[in-house]
């Protein structure tokens, strides 16, 4: 099925094994930024996921592929990470992921995209032929109830499915 990810974490991003990324082949990876590596309009990073992502860049290259579309806030962005970050990727469109694929010199098998938006950030990597990471937002956020209440429904449809 299309929006069932590879690999369900249980939490967030700094909840994902890279060691278990590394034996299955995993050269690359595709992040989702909002709600997922970073709190939404923020431009801060938390010392969880600054670490994680700290030990993600020593073994895997990584880009960020965001639907954000605000540029000055993106810009922020590729100052704090040093990274690629493309921005108004339009996913579950192909097309960023496609340039990703490119600037790393890798196939689709050999890159991992990791989000929290089944509609998003797994269609998309699905239809990009890459392994794919649903996480849980970032423990640290404090999102509205209703929200949070929306995204277990997809997680319970995306277990039964």
């Amino acid at each position: 099925m299309f929006l069932k990810p590879t690999l369900l974490i249980n939490g967030d991003i700094t909840d994902i094994d890279l060691a278990d990324l590394k034996v299955r082949g995993i050269k690359g990876l595709i992040l989702d930024l909002d709600s997922t590596l970073i709190a939404p309009k923020t431009a801060e990073l938390t010392d969880g996921p600054a670490r994680w992502l700290e030990e993600a860049r020593r073994h895997f290259k990584v880009a960020i592929a965001s639907n954000n579309k605000n540029e000055a806030y993106l810009d922020q962005i590729r100052t704090l990470l040093d990274m690629t970050v493309i921005g108004r990727a339009a996913k579950p469109s192909r097309k960023a992921f496609r340039v990703l694929l490119t600037e790393f010199g890798l196939s689709a098998e050999e890159v991992a995209v990791i989000g929290d938006r089944p509609l998003t950030d797994i269609w998309g990597g699905h239809r990009a032929g890459m392994t794919t990471i649903l996480v849980r937002t970032l423990k640290t956020m404090n999102e509205p109830k209703w929200k949070t209440t929306i995204r277990n429904m997809e997680r319970i449809f995306i277990r039964c499915c």
